[in-house]
């Protein structure tokens, strides 16, 4: 990443060096004060490794503190980079229970020991580009705004000091934060390359969606014969806004090219950090789990996506802060459903991960099914205490067997409102016929902050093969089980510090065990899709191969904010949570979302809604006013132009 000079603006104020100044307005819904905040823990990782704060304060008496009405820091990391060396770190926060109005603001403090005379622009003028969602620019802040959960990513390469001060509000009080980018010796925010050079072989590709809303993605993706539907979220398409959240569903009909969809309002309180809708199908079975409005619900459709009859709400009880909802279907169409709640209270919240299945009442003449019987939910997981669920996934033997890929991260306060960061990888297995699961822990790891396990599975019963994928400080990891999640061997382990997300296909084909390990690889300029392939899978064997299956780029030249600025870079990233993939026959079909934005697009940003507490009740709530009319309706041919690209790849 090349460093964007900007020496006169830096350094002078604005009406000397003639650059006029755009006062920009605070942010539409929020405002510092105007929102009760449920922060309750905040911390900076590099990758997937959480940061340590300094022992001693250095920096406050160093910075011009007052120029952002911040009296003191109550915590500073001070970080190291070689100059013009590209580095990434991110910062978390997140609300007790998972839900509630969660921010944290970013500010530029200095920049080679001087005080910025602008607003947040500088710090992409200084050559560090802003990632997240929910970004609100505030003049001198950019607020980071979610329900339950905030984050941004900071990457850049930079040739001075730089400062950044992170606020974060809680109800009564405000956590100023301070850190410090120092150049020096190569650190663990330098990134270290995922060695993924050349792009994947014979792999199709075809864009079905794009949309210009900030609030486009987290997609889902499900395959049923030549139909590939794909649930996410998204705004006004054709607008760079906020407004009107909405979940946006599509089918893709490969045999005639035709994309149709539908779409609802979304009444989640969420910015795009949680993926709360998933989908998935079977024959002409299609389910969509989501969450939003503080119960669990399941949408049903019997031909395949033409319309929803059944639309199920299947939480039970007095529960809040339901997350990360997952929908799967077994090969008898039994439908289950898993998703992370917490009971208690909101000051004193625990979680658990919790089971939901549904049964064919009855079968047509095409053997599909005519109705369903939902049984009442089944704990899978109780924690004992309040985490932050990870990304799981389930997957079905064609036996009826179950499997769970399932993790958390605990948050335990240290002094100095410091966190510590601790994360468990579990696995559960449900024999056909059983009730029980056996729940077993294979790995775990402190001061780390991962995202998201997975499973996939080949035959059944007590030979059913389980691989398990994972990611650490260090990499991704697979685990592997021959006899039905008894027992796990260590598989496979790449190399690439802060890879996240990581999926595993696993399927036979011409009597070989293909196996295709899909991840989110960081580099300089975003997130890139990355693919380890065995052609033939032998615990031991042969090392696999590791392949590109999307590209980051950047191109100079973008137009600045206003005159006297330097020029930006338009860059092309995987976004936030932005692939998903399934087996499809004996290939892997992948949905890529793609975003496009400018380094100073922050600057325009405005307006990002705030988190909502959202309560279930004891009895069944209605549901939404506004239902899905199925995947039938007309969707707009893509747009090349737009910020947002929603891409289906075909893996051999």
């Amino acid at each position: 990443m090349r460093r964007l000079r900007w020496l006169p603006l830096l350094f002078t104020p604005l009406l000397l060096s003639g650059c006029p100044f755009v006062e920009l307005p605070a942010p539409l819904p929020l405002g510092p004060g105007t929102v009760q905040f449920n922060n309750t823990d905040v911390t900076l990782a590099a990758g997937m490794a959480e940061l340590q704060p300094a022992t001693v304060d250095t920096l406050s008496s160093s910075v011009n503190l007052g120029r952002l009405n911040v009296s003191g820091l109550q915590r500073v990391y001070e970080l190291e980079t070689p100059a013009n060396t590209d580095f990434s770190f991110t910062v978390v926060a997140r609300g007790g229970g998972n839900i509630g109005a969660t921010r944290l603001s970013l500010a530029h403090a200095a920049s080679n020991g001087l005080t910025p005379q602008a607003g947040v622009e500088t710090i992409a003028a200084e050559g560090m580009v802003l990632e997240g969602a929910g970004m609100s620019n505030r003049g001198d802040w950019l607020d980071v705004t979610g329900d339950g959960f905030a984050r941004v990513t900071v990457r850049g390469n930079i040739s001075a000091d730089q400062v950044l001060v992170v606020q974060v509000p809680r109800n009564n009080t405000t956590i100023d934060i301070g850190v410090r980018i120092r150049i020096g010796n190569p650190s663990a925010i330098n990134l270290v390359g995922g060695g993924a050079s050349s792009a994947r072989p014979g792999m199709a590709s075809q864009t079905i969606y794009s949309s210009d809303s900030w609030q486009f993605g987290l997609p889902s993706l499900a395959v049923s014969g030549d139909r590939v539907s794909v649930a996410a979220y998204d705004g006004d398409p054709t607008q760079q806004t906020y407004t009107n959240r909405r979940r946006q569903w599509l089918q893709h009909d490969s045999a005639t090219g035709t994309v149709t969809g539908g779409n609802a309002t979304c009444s989640s309180g969420d910015t795009g950090f949680w993926r709360d809708q998933e989908i998935a199908a079977q024959g002409n079975v299609l389910s969509v789990a989501y969450t939003g409005d503080g119960n669990v619900r399941m949408d049903i459709s019997l031909d395949r996506g033409a319309t929803f009859p059944i639309q199920q709400v299947v939480t039970n009880g007095s529960f809040f802060g339901q997350r990360l909802v997952q929908a799967a279907i077994a090969a008898d169409y039994k439908l289950g459903c898993l998703y992370w709640q917490s009971s208690g209270s909101i000051n004193n919240p625990t979680s658990q991960l919790v089971l939901v299945e549904a049964t064919p009442t009855a079968f047509d003449a095409n053997n599909t099914p005519t109705g369903y019987s939902f049984a009442a939910p089944v704990t899978v997981h109780n924690v004992g205490r309040d985490v932050t669920p990870l990304l799981m996934h389930m997957a079905y033997s064609n036996g009826g067997d179950l499997a769970v890929g399932y993790g958390y991260t605990s948050i335990t306060p240290s002094t100095g409102w410091t966190v510590i960061s601790s994360s468990k990888f579990r696995c559960a297995v449900r024999r056909s016929g059983q009730s029980n699961f056996t729940d077993v822990e294979l790995d775990r790891e402190d001061n780390v902050v991962p995202c998201d396990p997975h499973v996939s599975v080949l035959g059944s019963g007590p030979t059913m093969e389980i691989f398990y994928t994972y990611e650490k400080s260090d990499g991704i990891h697979v685990r592997y089980s021959s006899n039905g999640g008894v027992s796990f061997s260590t598989a496979a382990f790449i190399p690439s510090p802060g890879a996240n997300m990581p999926s595993i296909h696993a399927r036979m084909q011409g009597g070989q065990k293909r196996v295709d390990l899909l991840y989110i690889a960081p580099t300089a300029w975003g997130n890139e899709v990355h693919n380890v392939h065995w052609d033939n899978f032998v615990l031991g064997g042969p090392s696999p191969a590791l392949y590109r299956v999307t590209q980051a780029t950047a191109v100079a030249g973008s137009t600045p904010p206003y005159p006297g600025m330097p020029a930006g870079y338009t860059i092309t990233s995987a976004a936030w949570f932005g692939y998903d993939a399934v087996i499809k026959g004996d290939d892997v079909v992948v949905v890529v979302h793609e975003v496009t934005c400018d380094s100073y697009e922050y600057y325009f940003m405005q307006g990002a809604p705030g988190g909502t507490v959202a309560f279930a009740g004891g009895g069944t709530p209605p549901p939404p006013t506004i239902l899905l009319p199925g995947m039938t309706g007309s969707v707009a041919a893509p747009n090349a132009a737009h910020r947002n690209q929603l891409k289906i790849l075909t893996l051999d």
